[in-house]
């Protein structure tokens, strides 16, 4: 995967996709399976937005079947289903638990009747997957188990626990790529830092983009049939100057916690936390709501604290009273093992579309269907497709139908043959079980276990490309020794990575959970700086930018 900028300027594609979240990735993604012609750009890293503030969770759906809203609990469904296919080594089940209350709607008896619904209404969910991805069925546990796997729950009132299990991403991050890379692997050309400046229209009629080389500063035209928006929080931007629509998103911010300790061994908890909001009139409201802590690899990541936003989703930052107010809402709700500021190893915020809070509790009231937008009906502008996309999970769904209304406008049949097998690079294996053994007992002398194991997680069936690369000598990287030195010329030559925070946060998983050691830093950001052609002062500011990236703000004004 290249960087090829004058690909993209001397070719004309059949779609252009600005933003390279999960939506727009998604969509490369089902485009390039048909055959079409597309461009992919993103005005920062792929995935380094919203799509990077994530629980790792593919939800199945289970909170919509309580809302009975069978329509996305089976989109969910099917969605996890296809990811669990898709990418085995990046996506595998999770066991959750929910203390059960009383005897009415959180009791034991209720919640029995609605994990037997799931299980009835997701009976296809384990279909074609391999048989360590399988997704269980989900029962009622007893006080005394719901309590030994969540220790620091308050037991008052606690009569039992709901007990099913949910998918995670091992990286979420790898798992937008997976989609990009292979996407372009089937001929679409993709860049990162490519800013859309603006849409270059004729009469009523979209015919491309302008966009700026964010690391060179040269500019240049796009040329395509149809150009979709997928820019998430700043889907705005371009669409002020161009289509003549209003604005399509307000805008809430999402915080979720990265713990440097394991608060739980391998069951995710939901749990009841209590919050105080003080109205307009001076009023005091009293509430409960669910939050969620989930183990993940040496770490826990407890979420999600929403709150409006005002700013440029471009101002965006991360403060520390908002993360010390989330940390009092953690501690009253798991009181028996409370979170310190100091365990918070990083901090994953990002956008989600609201609705407005809600007067009488001040809960943000977020968006709960997606949008796809055809502005040919909406402000008589042809050629021109936006989506507002709500949930990571199911970003490939949404593309799918996105994709229909394109070859409509382009007219062409919505049933193209795919051009090669649905999975994801790094993803076909038929049991990760005996991918993972022969990793291990295939591994070089000079890596241990651990490290074979992770990368497996993390690259898959496409592992030994890293093992066996020309002239790179398999070496621990110094402070970290799972991970290898070949990830860092993989990620900068096979991978479009461009600056330490790509290679760090989104093409390995060395500074995911945590700020990397001084030492760790040192040596990635010389192997890269070496492949890049940095200077001294370059890498510096590469080292301090990564390091940013971990601190917070004072107080909101």
């Amino acid at each position: 995967m290249k960087r090829d900028l004058k690909e993209l300027s001397d070719n004309k594609f059949d779609i252009i996709i600005i933003g390279a979240g999960i939506y727009g990735a998604a969509l490369a993604w089902e485009a390039s399976l048909r055959g079409l012609s597309v461009a992919l750009i993103d005005r920062g890293d792929f995935g380094a937005a919203t799509s990077a503030n994530s629980l790792k969770i593919m939800h199945g759906g289970l909170r919509y079947l309580q809302q009975m809203d069978i329509k996305r609990f089976r989109e969910s469904i099917r969605e996890r289903h296809l990811l669990l296919r898709l990418a085995p080594h990046l996506v595998s089940p999770m066991p959750c638990v929910l203390p059960t209350t009383g005897h009415k709607m959180k009791g034991p008896e209720v919640m029995a009747v609605g994990l037997l619904l799931n299980d009835i209404l997701s009976c296809d969910r384990n279909n074609g997957v391999d048989h360590d991805r399988h997704i269980p069925r989900g029962r009622i546990v007893s006080r005394k188990r719901c309590l030994e796997l969540a220790p620091g729950l308050d037991p008052q009132g606690i009569n039992g626990g709901a007990f099913w299990s949910d998918a995670q991403a091992y990286s979420s991050e790898r798992l937008l790529l997976a989609f990009i890379k292979t996407a372009v692997e089937i001929g679409c050309v993709a860049a990162n830092y490519l800013g859309a400046t603006s849409l270059i229209r004729r009469e009523s009629r979209i015919e491309g983009v302008q966009v700026e080389d964010r690391l060179q500063g040269d500019r240049f035209e796009i040329r395509g049939d149809i150009i979709i928006n997928t820019a998430g929080a700043w889907v705005d931007d371009l669409l002020g100057k161009n289509s003549g629509s209003g604005p399509l998103l307000s805008l809430s911010t999402a915080m979720n916690l990265v713990v440097k300790r394991k608060l739980l061994q391998e069951t995710a908890l939901g749990f009841q936390a209590p919050f105080t909001f003080r109205r307009e009139d001076g009023s005091i409201y009293n509430g409960r709501r669910v939050l969620f802590m989930a183990p993940w690899r040496d770490y826990t990541l407890i979420g999600t604290y929403h709150l409006p936003y005002s700013g440029h989703p471009s101002d965006m930052q991360v403060k520390e009273e908002e993360i010390q107010g989330f940390l009092e809402e953690i501690n009253k709700g798991y009181p028996g093992d409370p979170v310190k500021r100091e365990d918070v190893s990083h901090v994953y915020k990002g956008f989600l579309p609201m609705n407005g809070l809600n007067p009488t509790n001040g809960e943000v009231s977020l968006v709960k269907h997606y949008r796809i937008l055809d502005h040919a009906k909406e402000d008589r502008v042809e050629n021109l497709i936006s989506v507002v996309g709500v949930k990571y999970t199911t970003a490939r769904d949404v593309a799918e139908k996105t994709l229909r209304l394109a070859l409509a406008k382009l007219g062409k049949s919505r049933n193209l043959p795919l051009l090669r097998p649905r999975y994801l690079c790094g993803g076909n294996i038929s049991s990760f079980s005996a991918l993972l053994s022969e990793a291990r007992q295939g591994k070089p002398t000079t890596i241990s276990e651990e490290t074979a194991t992770r990368m497996t997680r993390l690259y898959g069936a496409d592992y030994p490309d890293l093992m066996n690369m020309k002239g790179i000598k398999l070496q621990s990287l110094n402070g970290y020794a799972e991970a290898i030195t070949s990830e860092i010329y993989y990620a900068v030559r096979e991978e479009m990575a461009v600056t330490l925070s790509d290679i760090l946060l989104r093409r390995t998983d060395i500074g995911s959970g945590s700020c990397p050691q001084e030492e760790t830093l040192r040596q990635v950001a010389a192997i890269a700086g070496k492949e890049l052609g940095w200077d001294a002062a370059r890498t510096q500011a590469e080292i301090d930018d990564l390091k940013a990236v971990y601190e917070t703000t004072g107080k909101s004004e």
